[in-house]
């Protein structure tokens, strides 16, 4: 345990320059979007459009820190895999450390999110803005663990790969093998199979808000805000798949480091 904790502590440092790149970017789009909306006098409704464009841009947050740590430690690869610590550990200091600078900018964005949220209009109130809050703060984060997951996967084939032919070559296989695999899963996603394994324990979007009603009529033809929000709903069964294949790509991951990729 001492010896990951000490890990951590040097993937931090290891990480700091991705994590300032991040944060002086965050502050970038916030004071460009405070100018911007103050000549146009919207600059609240112009920091909330930018602050929740930053929140969304945390998904990928975490791959970037993971790529620019491994292509860090790409240039002394042998000393990093001749650790005596497992891949897993190695590999986990590493998620760990960058999941943490992901999370301090997110928490700031998601702040500034709320803040002038309830400054440009009171169209939810207190509950059911925490109550969106909090489920899109869980959505963000487990997309942003996947999308890492599915970043390292490929990794490790790059790096398979990269050991017999060149880094281009072996960049335009693994996009290609990206695309096809991910057409693969988009088409097992739409079998009734699948829907039946992973539509389970519906949560409804509707009971997240409180004391909200939206109708509206174009030419008598009435759209209704509820009957959309009892239409939605979160589901369990993809919740826990989604886990069940962040792990699984973290131990292939693994696998593939450990028994392909030579020093």
């Amino acid at each position: 345990m001492n010896t990951w904790l000490a890990l951590t502590k040097k993937e931090f440092k290891l990480s700091l320059p991705a994590f300032i790149i991040a944060a002086v970017l965050f502050v970038g789009f916030m004071v460009g979007g405070y100018f911007i909306g103050r000549n146009f006098g919207y600059a609240d409704e112009v920091l909330l459009g930018v602050s929740l464009f930053a929140s969304s841009l945390h998904t990928l947050l975490l791959a970037f820190y993971l790529f620019y740590s491994l292509n860090t430690e790409r240039k002394r690869l042998h000393l990093w895999l001749h650790n005596p610590m497992s891949i897993s550990g190695l590999l986990s200091a590493k998620i760990f450390t960058n999941f943490v600078y992901m999370i301090i900018t997110f928490a700031a964005s998601i702040t500034l999110n709320v803040i002038f949220f309830q400054r440009v209009t009171d169209l939810f109130n207190q509950q059911t803005l925490f109550n969106l809050t909090g489920t899109l703060l869980i959505m963000f984060l487990f997309s942003s663990l996947f999308v890492a997951a599915v970043f390292l996967f490929f990794w490790s084939i790059f790096m398979t790969l990269s050991q017999k032919m060149n880094d281009f070559l072996s960049f335009v296989i693994t996009f290609l093998l990206f695309v096809f695999t991910s057409w693969a899963l988009g088409k097992v996603t739409d079998l009734s199979f699948y829907q039946t394994l992973t539509q389970w324990g519906e949560i409804k979007i509707q009971d997240m808000f409180v004391g909200f009603e939206l109708n509206v009529d174009f030419d008598s033809q009435s759209a209704s805000g509820d009957t959309f929000l009892e239409s939605t709903f979160i589901y369990i069964g993809d919740i826990i798949v989604e886990i069940i294949g962040i792990i699984a790509l973290f131990f292939a991951t693994c696998w593939i480091i450990e028994r392909k990729v030579e020093v």
